[in-house]
């Protein structure tokens, strides 16, 4: 049985976090970016495949990411285009899978499973939660270095012609069900950049491989579809246990 998305009504079974079902701003972010709203939208009445949003091509088919659009970028429909809630490009604002349940692994603490298969190309759910600056996201992993303490901040590049645009994430404190997907140097999911009401993107897992009722929903830290093919190891032991794992989770060089 093939799950569906719904609206987000996912809670933490850990204390001392608050669930937040969107992105919201932390130090370091400008509040006038975070806050900013596309203005204008497409004119399409029916599907939307070749207009402002889809910049030529469609993003999904069959509420699937399309192969070719994993390394983005990916804009979907909003509040002024002029399609309708049903259109094929609004994916991600739906909210995720309802069949995430958050479980105990073996040796990995907290991970987060499915109860239902999920087809390759469905989007799982977004990794959401405090949005920080890039020198706040330096200070708080080289803090939990020290503490030995669990690192949640995840950075992710996008190339845009010369320009890279650094998104820093944070959800150790605020954040939805996607906190708990654990790192895999032979993932199931990928992380993509979707741009949705602005320009600050939504962190979003896809998944890159059918995923079997039962089975944990992991991804590669080192970034998704933007990762280098050579990973940058930190000195934390990785205990993912796949045959081609690098031993040594992946760092973000920031």
């Amino acid at each position: 049985m093939e799950a569906h998305a719904s609206i987000d009504e996912y809670e933490h079974t850990v204390a001392d976090v608050m669930y937040v079902t969107n992105n919201i701003p932390g130090p370091g972010v400008d509040s006038v970016d975070f806050e900013s709203e596309y203005a204008v939208g497409c004119p399409c009445v029916t599907d939307c495949y070749n207009c402002s949003c889809t910049r030529g091509s469609a993003n999904y088919f069959n509420a699937r990411i399309i192969d070719e659009k994993l390394t983005g970028p990916i804009f979907e429909c909003h509040a002024y285009c002029k399609c309708g809630p049903n259109c094929g490009n609004r994916l991600v604002q739906n909210g995720p899978l309802n069949c995430l349940i958050i479980r105990e692994t073996d040796d990995k603490g907290l991970g987060l499973f499915t109860n239902k298969l999920i087809k390759k190309g469905q989007f799982i759910c977004e990794y959401a939660g405090e949005v920080i600056g890039l020198q706040e996201a330096q200070r708080r992993i080289e803090i939990n270095k020290q503490r030995n303490a669990m690192n949640y901040v995840l950075v992710v590049s996008e190339h845009a012609g010369d320009r890279v645009i650094v998104t820093c994430i944070d959800p150790k404190y605020f954040g939805n069900i996607g906190r708990y997907a654990n790192h895999s140097c032979d993932p199931n999911s990928i992380l993509v950049p979707i741009r949705v009401e602005g320009i600050v993107p939504r962190l979003c897992l896809f998944a890159s491989r059918d995923i079997e009722s039962g089975e944990e929903v992991t991804f590669n830290y080192a970034g998704g579809a933007m990762a280098n093919s050579v990973h940058c190891l930190s000195d934390t032991p990785c205990l993912c246990g796949s045959n081609n794992c690098y031993h040594y989770l992946p760092h973000n060089q920031i």
